[in-house]
């Protein structure tokens, strides 16, 4: 993608670019033997929230900084209304892994291969509903 000559817009692309290296990460993990599930739902969480966050730079919408999911979804409804709602599940399960990953008294298990199966889907659904908003490429070039 390239970079818009808008400040706003151009520091947007550099949130998404930062969430899809953590999309990358998701991948790469996934792709080997043997993965950490916490760490694949943490980047999953973090590729939701930069995206989020990504959405509301572009419209010049200040944000606090927080890893709060739901609260970034309120900030996103107030410019685009109830069609953010659809992102409302999927924020809802993937906003425990910003803290619940990190941090070991914050669970107790693992999450199992259908928790990560849906901190991945989420987190694409997440990415989709952005990229199709903003008239977006749909999908990452590989190369």
């Amino acid at each position: 993608m390239s970079v818009p000559s808008n400040p706003s817009q151009a520091l947007a692309v550099r949130w998404f670019q930062k969430a899809e290296n953590d999309l990358l990460n998701v991948e790469n993990n996934l792709k080997a033997q043997y993965y950490a599930g916490d760490t694949v739902c943490f980047h999953c969480q973090q590729a939701a929230e930069k995206y989020l966050k990504g959405f509301l730079a572009w419209y010049q919408k200040p944000f606090a900084r927080t890893h709060d999911l739901l609260e970034l979804l309120a900030q996103v409804q107030q410019l685009v209304g109830d069609e953010a709602q659809v992102l409302r599940r999927h924020l809802i399960l993937l906003d425990p892994y910003s803290v619940s990953s990190r941090y070991p008294q914050e669970y107790e298990e693992e999450p199992d291969e259908d928790e990560v199966r849906e901190a991945v889907e989420s987190a694409y659904v997440v990415r989709t509903w952005v990229r199709s908003k903003l008239n977006l490429e749909p999908e990452r070039k590989q190369g």
